[in-house]
């Protein structure tokens, strides 16, 4: 352009900034759930996150001292816990959790409800405290009546039924079947499923840094562009700025309640209405939630020394007690590289200093990003396949069928892996972890 006339490099000057503010102007315009604007927003999220974990510390940001934004986890935040009758028996034990690491639900109705798809005729569950039935709620107030014979207000009025007539077996075979289409019609604000957990100090840390007069939308980000959501059982944090601009659109509220009766997933329902409103998922904030519990919590090596606010699945007995009396005395923020230390029964860096481990599956289950290989005559074999694959942190050698998986990410992984043979990198995870400053982990 250089070399053109200086009338044609005005014009074309010109006719470039015409174009720009025409397209600006356009794009603007476009509603908030347009899929050029989804493709436009999902998209420059990845591009900007991908540059800051290439070249800065991501979250260098949470070292500000003081915090910006102190607050209370008991008085400032809001809790809701959401089950269902067939997960009901998972409460209890949900609260007495928190009782023994920070307390953060503080006192029923004050700071924390629960919310199910029941109304409760007795004390079915020992600690069970009162259930919020935001199905009946909706079924009165939120629709009209061509609504009310839809299929699965038909499936909440027979599990009521049975729940009602004392039919225990009945209502809680009901309850498992068709329980998770009744979590989509719960149209609220979920924070946590009843087999969550979340750990207060690193809640706080994060919280601390966030301006809660901003529209926040942050959670475990799943989902193709059309639809970027937060994984509700990885805990959802929504700002007190976003849930005033949703209430102020009561007709965008009532949409979604409709919509819930044939939606799935009520996670994405939460996205898809926020959408509307222009509030997309911050994706900065993504790998702080985790959506599995602690032996299956896929450790990146960009995420090694990151805080980590949520645990899920925590389905089996004792799972979350015991989640509860290991944070007891937890005063810090828990990072992602400490989940060895906390939860196995060895630490990352004796983990690493064994070529191979028995009985064990440090990759965990097959994702997208995992490589396998079949034919392969030995774990020392599938260790060399890691070694020279990049970015492999672990890998699993299963003797019985000779195959070799690797993966971008480590898991503590179960212990009644009978067949499998598996260890880390450790030329790759020991800078990593070097990272954390920490002496241990």
């Amino acid at each position: 352009m250089v070399f053109l006339p200086r009338p044609a490099r005005r014009r074309f000057i010109l006719v470039f900034a015409s174009l720009f503010i025409s397209l600006s102007a356009a794009y603007l315009l476009l509603p908030p759930g347009s899929p050029i604007k989804l493709s436009v927003t999902f998209n420059t999220f990845r591009l900007l996150n991908s540059l800051r974990v290439s070249t800065t510390n991501r979250d260098a940001w949470l070292d500000q001292r003081p915090a910006p934004y102190p607050l209370s986890l008991r008085e400032d935040v809001g809790y809701i816990v959401k089950t269902g009758y067939g997960t009901r028996h998972r409460v209890p034990a949900l609260i007495n959790a928190f009782s023994h690491s920070g307390d953060l639900l503080g006192e029923e109705n004050s700071n924390f409800i629960v919310i199910g798809d029941w109304t409760a005729t007795n004390e079915t569950v020992d600690g069970l405290p009162s259930v919020h039935n935001v199905v009946s709620l909706m079924m009165e107030t939120r629709v009209g009546p061509s609504l009310q014979d839809h299929p699965r207000f038909g499936k909440y009025r027979s599990l009521q039924e049975a729940i009602d007539s004392a039919d225990e077996d009945k209502a809680s075979e009901l309850g498992q079947r068709f329980g998770w289409e009744l979590d989509a019609l719960k149209k609220w604000y979920v924070i946590l499923d009843d087999d969550t957990f979340l750990i207060g100090p690193s809640l706080y840390l994060l919280l601390s840094h966030l301006d809660p007069a901003r529209s926040w939308y942050i959670g475990n980000a799943v989902g193709d562009y059309k639809t970027r959501f937060a994984h509700g059982g990885s805990g959802i944090l929504l700002s007190g700025d976003a849930v005033r601009r949703l209430f102020d659109r009561p007709d965008i509220v009532a949409q979604s309640y409709i919509n819930s009766l044939d939606e799935t997933w009520g996670d994405r329902l939460v996205g898809l209405t926020l959408i509307k409103l222009g509030i997309y998922l911050d994706e900065r904030y993504s790998h702080h939630f985790n959506g599995e519990p602690p032996e299956m919590a896929r450790v990146l090596g960009d995420r090694l020394c990151s805080p980590l606010v949520s645990l899920h699945g925590l389905r089996k007995p004792g799972a979350m007690e015991k989640i509860g009396h290991v944070l007891s005395e937890r005063k810090q923020p828990v990072v992602w590289g400490e989940l060895w230390q906390l939860f196995a029964n060895t630490s990352l860096q004796n983990a690493g200093s064994e070529l191979v481990r028995q009985m064990r599956d440090y990759v965990g289950p097959t994702g997208d990003e995992t490589t396998e290989w079949d034919e392969i005559v030995s774990a020392d074999a599938c260790r060399l396949k890691c070694r020279n694959r990049k970015s492999c942190l672990a890998w699993t050698y299963d003797r019985e069928t000779r195959a070799c998986r690797a993966s971008p990410w480590i898991v503590i992984g179960d212990e009644k892996a009978e067949t499998r043979e598996s260890g880390l990198d450790w030329q790759a995870v020991e800078p990593l972890l070097q990272q954390c400053g920490r002496e241990s982990m």
